[in-house]
C-alpha cells in the first residue's frame, strides 16, 4: 500500500470514528475545474492532510475530504459563515485554517482549497477560497 493510500485510509478511518459530530451534509465528487452554481461550494484537500468545512449558523459540516480529492455540497440554509478545519494525519485532531463569509443565496458558489503539509505543527498549512 503506497503513502497515499495509507493517509486516505487513516482519513477515512477518522470520519468513519465520529470525529466529526455535528450534522453531515449529504456531497458529491467532481472535478476542480467544474463551475459552481448558486449556493453550492466545493472543497479541494490538496494538501497531505484531510479537511472539512463546519456551517455556522446552522450546526451543518462535511464530512473529512481525504487528500488529494475534492467534494462539492450545497451551502445549508441558515449559513452565515464557513470555517475551514484541517485533520493532523497522526492523530486526526482537527485544526482550524480560517473562515469566510458565505450563504446560501451566494451566486456564483465556492471553491475552497486546502494547501501545504501538517509537518511542523501545521505550521506549513494554508487555504484560499475562491468565487466560481
Amino acid at each position: 500500500m503506497g503513502i497515499s493510500q495509507a493517509i486516505k485510509r487513516t482519513a477515512t478511518g477518522v470520519a468513519a470514528a465520529g470525529m466529526l459530530t455535528a450534522a453531515t451534509l449529504a456531497v458529491s465528487t467532481g472535478p476542480a475545474a467544474a463551475a459552481m452554481g448558486k449556493g453550492r461550494v466545493q472543497l479541494c484537500s490538496q494538501g497531505n492532510y484531510g479537511s472539512y468545512l463546519e456551517f455556522w449558523g446552522n450546526g451543518a459540516s462535511t464530512v473529512l475530504v481525504p487528500p488529494g480529492t475534492c467534494l462539492k455540497t450545497n451551502i445549508p440554509s441558515g449559513t452565515q459563515q464557513v470555517e475551514v478545519l484541517g485533520a493532523f494525519n497522526s492523530s486526526g485532531i482537527a485544526f482550524h485554517l480560517g473562515t469566510f463569509t458565505a450563504s446560501a443565496s451566494d451566486d456564483p458558489g465556492w471553491k475552497v482549497f486546502t494547501t501545504g503539509t501538517t509537518a511542523n505543527a501545521g505550521a506549513g498549512a494554508g487555504w484560499y477560497a475562491t468565487r466560481n
